[in-house]
């Protein structure tokens, strides 16, 4: 009998920890799903095919920044759930239930703590995203279209070979972007808030000042290594082709080295 309480104790204690964390990856997949759409009606619908092979890759690629949104609201809200002095000198006097609670008796107040916080960072990053196809025109003008399609394919995809490269450079952009901003969230709270404020797209701020940093480096990386594989491919293309095979390849060797 004493058996039977403990198990049934251990699994209300656990219950509230896996329904957070199921709802944390329901909120990411539905914020990706909001940034998709987000972003489509931001590039167009001809630009979104070329960057991803469909809705649900667009989905696929965005869940993971998303993921990290609900883990920082989930700090966020924790450290403010725990300071009530804190919260209650700067929203008005109120407690965090009253605040951000529903109904009579101020219910699910963490959980649309979380939601808040969560959305209004994912949208601070969609209004920073960049347009992948005005990136691959700039590449083009800088390279030249016949060292563009070197780069990218032939000269009837190559555009779209481009448009699809720089969405998932962004993408891996946010993604890094999105860890280093949770590590120096938990690291400090507040070193974190005299950075980036303490309003509720805080951590989006973080994510798309980072990502904006690591991304445009990136690109400057591959054009730096673009420019300098066109240059040893003209001098003796033999030499060029039996060295690295491909220009793609030159590429990336070029770009991992610099």
């Amino acid at each position: 009998m004493r058996r039977i309480i403990l198990t049934a104790l251990l699994v209300f204690a656990v219950a509230p920890v896996a329904a957070s964390a199921a709802a944390g990856g329901s909120d990411a997949t539905k914020n990706a799903s909001a940034a998709c759409t987000a972003l489509k009606s931001k590039v167009g619908a001809t630009t979104f095919a070329q960057a991803y092979a469909s809705f649900g890759a667009c989905v696929s690629a965005m869940t993971p920044v998303e993921q990290q949104n609900v883990a920082g609201a989930q700090a966020s809200c924790t450290a403010e759930q725990a300071d009530p002095v804190a919260f209650a000198s700067l929203h008005g006097g109120k407690t965090f239930a009253q605040f951000y609670g529903t109904g009579k008796n101020d219910k699910n107040a963490f959980t649309k703590c979380v939601s808040t916080k969560a959305q209004a960072s994912s949208k601070t990053e969609q209004l920073a995203r960049t347009n992948p196809s005005r990136n691959c025109r700039t590449l083009r003008t800088q390279v030249g279209v016949s060292t563009f399609a070197l780069r990218f394919g032939t000269a009837s995809n190559a555009f779209g070979k481009c448009v699809s490269w720089a969405a998932s450079l962004q993408t891996q952009s946010e993604t890094a972007a999105s860890a280093t901003c949770r590590t120096a969230q938990d690291a400090s709270a507040t070193t974190f808030a005299a950075s980036y404020g303490s309003s509720a797209n805080a951590f989006g701020k973080c994510v798309s000042s980072n990502a904006s940093v690591e991304a445009k480096a990136k690109l400057q990386a591959s054009l730096a290594a673009t420019t300098a594989c066109a240059t040893e491919r003209t001098a003796n293309v033999a030499a060029f082709n039996a060295k690295y095979g491909s220009f793609k390849s030159c590429v990336a060797q070029n770009t991992k080295s610099s």
